[in-house]
């Protein structure tokens, strides 16, 4: 089967990637472990007795505890406001389906996920996380397909 499919990288795009990969994250305290280990050293340096630049530094950990947990708290708009400042943003993608594996191609970037380079893969809600050797996680939509393509696809990883 070759299948081609073409959609834009767009806000709403962004905003489904990183829902349906960090989905698959665990919801724990720990991604504010860095914050606390630095209002720690603040601490620290605040009440220590060391000559003119205590009160200083101690006040630079605290900022960079707060600034590293509100990055925790709002990663999601962090991260699709970096998206949508990237050159890619707006950009038009195709993404092709064949025996070697998906092809994903834009003005920026050429992809080709061989079947045999995907280690795992986890279907969310709306799409597919794909874990692979080389490249790290790929998010695919399910949008970006009909149903024959989708099953295609699943029938490909499913087979490895």
């Amino acid at each position: 089967m070759n299948f081609e499919s073409k959609f834009t990288l767009s806000k709403r795009h962004f905003r489904e990637c990183f829902e349906q990969s960090s989905s698959l994250q665990p919801k724990t305290n720990k991604r504010y472990l860095k914050a606390l280990a630095l209002f720690v050293l603040g601490l620290f340096f605040y009440w220590s007795q060391i000559e003119g630049l205590s009160a200083h530094l101690g006040m630079f950990f605290f900022i960079l505890a707060f600034v590293d947990a509100l990055s925790v708290k709002f990663a999601k708009g962090w991260w699709v406001t970096r998206q949508m400042l990237s050159k890619a943003a707006g950009n038009e993608v195709t993404i092709m389906l064949s025996d070697d594996g998906i092809n994903i191609e834009s003005d920026f970037a050429k992809q080709l996920l061989a079947w045999s380079d995907i280690n795992t893969y986890q279907e969310t809600e709306k799409g597919i996380v794909l874990m692979t050797i080389k490249a790290g996680n790929s998010y695919i939509s399910k949008r970006c397909f009909n149903d024959d393509a989708w099953q295609f696809l699943l029938a490909k990883l499913a087979g490895k």
